[in-house]
């Protein structure tokens, strides 16, 4: 069974796109019209009153606030999937099966949630073992909404609103009899016992280089769950990740020798992003190319490879520009001497970091701060002085287009997009702020940024950033040019 499509009611089949064009375009103003009538007898009920006129005693009423999706769907979705047998309450003589529950539960970014779940996810397949898919979880104490900078968000997310592939329950491709992943409440009734294991037993076998090994770590953890005749296995929940920040991400080196396995295998090959972003990257699609009524739609063209369905965009490049919190968080990677995470190391991609000696921490210098906020957080002339050196490169010619992904407020956003388009004659300046998404969209637009960040003819991000650096892996997977990709 295959998780849930949206909006068929205002997408076409391949037969009819200039329909679709015409109904897309007739929904928005529909939508507009709507939009603009509601808050017009809103605004007229709701306005403040003369006092001239009211009854003291009187109140009007509290609009209701809307809170966010929970995605319900797609949690539904994921127990019907057609490989999960409700009816049996044991797994069968060949079932196997694999929950890293010391996944990092709390708090977590995108980014960061995503690059440990391909890990996870390429454990269990390395192992012969089903995969055990869990939530993108920000707060994992059982509620259904977190604050976050003052606002409502989701606690958990199901990463199939997000993802597709193997490891979001669809079938491996045809030749590998790999069962694809479970949900974890599946997970639960089939497996009334489980064995645990603590990941602090297995990791402390190992040197200190080995730990910072990925390869090394999924080969030790691969022997011990080949070996297990438990089928249920589960990392304890209190162990701590596998693969973690201070272990993997933040480790110079530590993906390198997993590297081509792991981009080999069905977890790369076959990762796709869900039909709910991909429906957002169609209806915005005249932001990131030129308007074509005869393109085909990502969302409904049948599935085949990670390569073969997010190609290039030519003539388009999508920069990284953090904003909000980085203005902080640049200063604490300087004063503990971090490096550039994940594949951003790699040493055949250009643009590389330098980390100072890691002596007297933390190193409060001006000197030290200014040497990676130069990096992290880039001002507005510094980044058009990087976008001017980047368009000057053979890998950039004939780019006459520009995205913005960032969590910049709209003043800086005006003021960078003012900027560019006063160095250059751009086809269009776009930021993620102009995307047009809807309810369910709007929370996990990180994702439609990184469908387009993954496709760019240039893109350039942050290094210290999991949120460039997830999308440098699909990049680097499907074997776009090194030079391709830069770095502030």
């Amino acid at each position: 069974m295959l998780l849930p499509k949206f909006a068929t009611h205002c997408r076409p089949s391949g037969a009819d796109r200039f329909a679709w064009v015409k109904t897309r375009y007739t929904c928005f103003a529909a939508a507009f019209v709507v939009i603009v009538t509601f808050f017009h007898f809103y605004g007229r009920r709701y306005a403040e009153p003369n006092p001239a006129h009211v009854n003291p005693q009187e109140r009007l009423p509290t609009p209701a606030v809307l809170l966010p999706p929970l995605y319900s769907e797609f949690h539904d979705a994921e127990l019907r999937l057609s490989h999960q047998d409700w009816s049996k309450t044991r797994p069968s003589e060949n079932e196997r099966f694999l929950f890293v529950a010391s996944h990092v539960a709390s708090g977590q970014g995108w980014g960061n949630a995503l690059q440990e779940h391909l890990l996870n996810a390429y454990l269990a397949y390395h192992s012969g073992r089903t995969f055990v898919m869990y939530n993108f979880t920000w707060n994992g104490d059982g509620s259904l909404y977190s604050k976050y900078n003052d606002k409502d968000i989701p606690s958990q997310i199901p990463f199939s609103a997000l993802i597709r592939g193997p490891i979001a329950g669809e079938p491996f491709p045809n030749g590998d009899r790999t069962p694809p992943a479970t949900s974890e409440i599946y997970y639960d009734h089939i497996c009334p016992t489980k064995h645990e294991v603590n990941r602090y037993e297995v990791i402390e076998r190992l040197s200190a280089e080995d730990q910072n090994s990925a390869s090394v770590v999924t080969a030790t953890f691969s022997r011990l769950l080949r070996d297990l005749e438990h089928p249920c296995v589960e990392i304890s929940r209190s162990s701590g990740a596998i693969y973690g920040h201070s272990q993997t991400f933040g480790v110079r080196g530590a993906l390198e020798k997993l590297w081509p396995d792991f981009a080999a295998s069905p977890i790369v090959t076959h990762f796709g992003w869900s039909t709910l972003i991909e429906l957002a990257f169609d209806i915005n699609h005249d932001l990131f190319m030129p308007k074509d009524p005869l393109a085909p739609f990502l969302s409904t063209a049948p599935f085949t490879t990670n390569a073969e369905r997010y190609t290039v965009i030519p003539g388009l490049m999508v920069i990284h520009v953090r904003r909000g919190d980085y203005e902080g968080h640049c200063r604490s990677l300087a004063h503990w001497a971090e490096d550039f995470v994940s594949v951003d190391t790699f040493p055949d991609l250009p643009d590389q970091f330098t980390t100072p000696p890691r002596k007297d921490l933390p190193n409060t210098t001006a000197g030290n701060i200014e040497y990676y906020r130069k990096r992290c957080y880039p001002t507005v002339q510094e980044i058009v002085r990087k976008v001017t050196d980047v368009l000057r490169t053979p890998a950039a010619r004939g780019v006459r287009r520009i995205h913005i992904m960032t969590n910049g407020r709209p003043p800086f956003i005006g003021q960078l997009k003012g900027a560019l388009r006063r160095e250059f004659e751009w086809e269009s300046v776009t930021s993620s702020r102009d995307l047009v998404l809807n309810w369910e969209q709007k929370y996990v637009a990180q994702a439609v940024d990184q469908l387009v960040g993954q496709r760019a003819q240039i893109f350039i991000g942050n290094g210290f950033s999991t949120l460039t650096s997830t999308t440098v892996t699909m990049r680097v997977a499907n074997r776009l040019p090194a030079d391709s990709t830069r770095f502030w």
